[in-house]
């Protein structure tokens, strides 16, 4: 007797049911990355990840082609994207220097430093820091695996009515609201994590607590914002 879930779907049916996955991942991260990638250009990438997908896929019992191709779609963008950046591993290292050091400086003053007391915490030149500043300005895409990790598990639902939400604006009026009801520990973790993008020693540092209790916080409040949101996007 034939197994029905090993029958092999022609790719072009796949393809041209799922073709709609392809523009909203492509328009999706091109509002993330502003000018960094052309939408077009995502949109012929994720179409690749498409066709891919839809030659390697083998109709199995549990295994979704809309599953399936959302991973390759996303991966293919994601992995264009990083090989396109511009943003080198010295101008990163600088940028959290620089974001580091203006949290310190923020939390021994009392409010926000200027650029010479920041170049000056820096061990730089004022001179040195504008540049630096200047490379950031050039530089202000969003980092790739902060979307994916903040909006994965809600970007790759298999929910329709979820992703209408999400690219309809409201999951961001849901985050804003459930940030305001995380701790102002927790609030903190995540503002430097995410936004200022210090790794966990560096928060250890800053909050004088060890890099298991930062890595627990943000845990933490990542699942109480998920929680959050999915009451009221559910």
């Amino acid at each position: 007797m034939s197994n029905p879930y090993n029958t092999k779907v022609p790719a072009d049916r796949l393809i041209e049911k799922n073709t709609g996955l392809v523009k909203k991942y492509a328009y999706f991260y091109a509002g993330r990355v502003q000018k960094a990638a052309e939408v077009e250009d995502l949109l012929q990438v994720g179409m690749m990840g498409l066709i891919e997908a839809a030659h390697k896929y083998e109709n199995r019992e549990g295994v979704a082609f809309e599953s399936y191709a959302r991973m390759r779609i996303k991966g293919s963008i994601v992995d264009y994207l990083r090989k396109i950046s511009n943003l080198c591993r010295t101008t990163v290292k600088q940028k959290q220097n620089t974001d580091k050091a203006k949290r310190i400086l923020e939390l021994k003053l009392g409010r926000i430093p200027d650029a010479d007391e920041v170049a000056k915490e820096l061990k730089i030149t004022s001179v040195e820091l504008s540049r630096w500043e200047q490379n950031f300005a050039a530089n202000q895409n969003q980092s790739i695996d902060e979307v994916t990790e903040l909006y994965g598990d809600f970007i790759f639902s298999v929910e329709p009515n979820v992703e209408d939400k999400i690219f309809n604006g409201e999951l961001k009026k849901y985050l804003r609201q459930a940030i305001g009801q995380l701790t102002k520990q927790q609030i903190l973790v995540i503002e430097l994590y995410y936004v200022k993008e210090l790794n966990v020693y560096e928060i250890a540092e800053i909050l004088s607590v060890s890099t298991g209790r930062v890595s627990q916080i943000k845990s933490a409040a990542i699942a109480a914002l998920r929680e959050k949101i999915e009451l009221e996007i559910a």
